[in-house]
């Protein structure tokens, strides 16, 4: 019999697709174990291996990356010169000042993670990517902001606060800073701490801050299908149905072949199950990543 993950198990114990998914956050305390995440001790000896290099990570304070020279240095690789490595003592002491440190794709790198990631996309239509935030105590690494995915963060060290703005006219798909919002007009507020889960929707503007010692959490990202990958997923099936017409009518006219192929993609798409059209748009998004 399978064991799952406590966080995939997760999905099902709490009816995330049906209860939560594009509705509403959830939070769920102690609902993980953080044994074999990615801990502080593990990031420190990445960063002294020195094999570490931007953009893999980077380092932010209120959303604001400092230039590369100031947490990288340039490395002679098989007789070239290649920048962007991290500098341990330049990155630990941009730490020291307040900055957070983000490592990324960590399903390239990270087993666990990556394991965990398979898991869990056996259970959602989504496209998974793995992020660490490693942030100092009373600090912030990214101001009010939105994410373009729904977000699962698992709180592994520390404590972080997180306020959530969930109001109707707060909510969109787009990402990135909210420089207007007020900080304080948050809809929920609450503290994550180790083994808590955290379920955001796509959507929906957030910030979180460092508490009770440095602040080490997971956030995996899930990305649905846009509008365009589903379309070009669609035409991706439809295309060699479309390669076996030219060999049924040799001879016709531009016109007379645009009117055949219309009316093969029309009655394509009555045959279409939808539910395999998000199959094949998510396995594209995922394949991106192979």
């Amino acid at each position: 019999m399978e064991t799952l993950h406590p966080l995939t198990r997760l999905i099902d114990e709490f009816d995330l697709l049906g209860t939560f998914w594009n509705k509403k956050h959830g939070l769920f305390k102690n609902a993980s174990p953080v044994a074999g995440m990615l801990d502080e001790s593990a990031i420190q000896e990445v960063l002294d291996v020195g094999l570490l290099r931007w953009p893999y990570f980077m380092l932010l304070k209120e959303g604001i990356q400092p230039a590369l020279t100031d947490f990288t240095r340039t490395r002679n690789v098989g007789g070239r010169s290649v920048s962007g490595f991290a500098d341990a003592g330049k990155v630990r002491a941009q730490l020291a000042g307040g900055a957070t440190m983000k490592l990324s794709q960590l399903e390239d790198w990270h087993l666990p993670t990556r394991r965990l990631m398979d898991e869990i996309e056996s259970r959602l239509p989504a496209e998974l990517k793995a992020y660490v935030f490693y942030t100092p105590c009373d600090n912030t690494g990214m101001l009010p902001h939105r994410d373009p995915s729904h977000v699962l963060a698992l709180q592994i060290a520390g404590a972080k606060e997180w306020r959530i703005y969930d109001a109707p006219d707060k909510v969109d798909s787009r990402g990135g800073l909210l420089p207007g919002l007020d900080a304080d007009s948050h809809s929920h507020s609450f503290v994550m701490e180790p083994g808590d889960v955290l379920y955001l929707p796509h959507g929906i503007p957030h910030v979180a801050t460092a508490r009770t010692g440095t602040s080490l959490h997971l956030t995996l990202t899930l990305t649905e299908p846009a509008p365009l990958e589903l379309a070009e997923s669609l035409m991706e099936g439809f295309g060699e149905e479309a390669d076996r017409l030219d060999s049924t009518a040799p001879g016709i006219s531009p016109e007379e072949k645009a009117a055949m192929v219309t009316g093969a993609l029309l009655d394509h798409l009555d045959r279409l199950d939808p539910g395999v059209l998000v199959d094949r748009a998510v396995m594209r998004m995922r394949n991106r990543r192979a």
